[in-house]
């Protein structure tokens, strides 16, 4: 399936999703947040891998990821449920849809508070990684609570905050990992 069909697809869900439960749709956010990682791409692609194998937690206590079926590695067609520990706790589900190992990965976000498309892109850059996180996503909520608080919480930032946490984590797992 192609990136097209799967947003058609995704718009299509969505909008069945919301007449099914009358649910609100709020804000699309499509945030980019990037770093430079001390170490390669192979390293820094492991470390992910590790984060939602359950080898490692460098991303609490804000972010928590974990592999359906007990695999051991990401691939293309993995599942990977997340909750994000900030302003309470946020659930949902993503489907890895497309993967070049060390370079590349990208997510359908296909269940839970929003629906959208994660992409990571690890570029080498002299002995160190730059890796760039876009979030591309659909808020949705079942109550009007839930849209009167995102009126007071900018969740791009809200969101760019985790990563960033996420990517100093990172940093100091890679390092601890080269110094070992």
């Amino acid at each position: 399936m192609c990136a097209h069909q799967l947003r058609l697809q995704t718009q299509k869900r969505l909008v069945t999703e919301c007449q099914m439960f009358n649910v609100l749709i709020l804000t699309k956010y499509d945030v980019v947040d990037e770093a430079i990682i001390d170490a390669e791409p192979s390293v820094v692609f492991q470390a992910m891998s590790d984060e939602v194998t359950g080898v490692s937690k460098w991303w609490m206590p804000h972010w928590e990821g974990k592999i359906r079926d007990n695999e051991k590695k990401v691939q293309v067609g993995s599942i990977i449920d997340i909750i994000i520990h900030k302003h309470g706790k946020q659930k949902v589900a993503a489907k890895c849809i497309e993967m070049i190992e060390n370079k590349y990965a990208k997510f359908h976000y296909f269940e839970g508070a929003f629906i959208g498309i994660a992409e990571w892109n690890f570029e080498p850059i002299n002995g160190k990684t730059k890796v760039r996180f876009r979030w591309n996503v659909v808020i949705k909520y079942s109550s009007l609570l839930g849209k009167l608080i995102l009126r007071f919480i900018n969740l791009g930032k809200v969101h760019s905050d985790v990563v960033q946490h996420g990517y100093r984590g990172l940093n100091r797992y890679v390092t601890q990992k080269k110094n070992q």
